[in-house]
């Protein structure tokens, strides 16, 4: 859950980031923290292969489809904003793993409430 909840907040991060910054200059940062955020929900699917199986496995494509985006993104040079399609696509997976989050977040929560 830890690993899900750094994956929103760095891409939330590296959005801000990236939006505040004009297209040439964007630099390092906004891609230095979206792949820590990748490398978070990585870790976060693959223990919740070992808990929740099938939250596991939506993590983890989603990450893969994610992944997929940013770098058809780069490789055609189109930029992540230009491609409409793109952008669905990656709104489709980003919505993917907070649906995954929220529902795991009342199993962890529940047994830290007191009596």
């Amino acid at each position: 859950m830890a690993a899900l909840l750094a994956f929103v907040l760095l891409t939330a991060a590296a959005i801000v980031v990236s939006g505040s910054r004009p297209g040439l200059q964007q630099g390092a940062a906004p891609v230095v923290l979206q792949v820590a955020g990748h490398l978070a929900a990585l870790v976060g699917g693959v223990l919740l292969l070992g808990a929740a199986r099938t939250a596991g496995v939506v993590v983890l494509g989603a990450v893969a489809v994610l992944v997929t985006v940013e770098l058809v993104t780069w490789a055609t040079g189109t930029g992540g904003g230009a491609n409409i399609g793109a952008g669905l696509v990656r709104l489709v997976a980003l919505v993917a793993v907070a649906v995954v989050t929220v529902r795991l977040a009342p199993t962890v929560l529940a047994p830290r409430r007191r009596p």
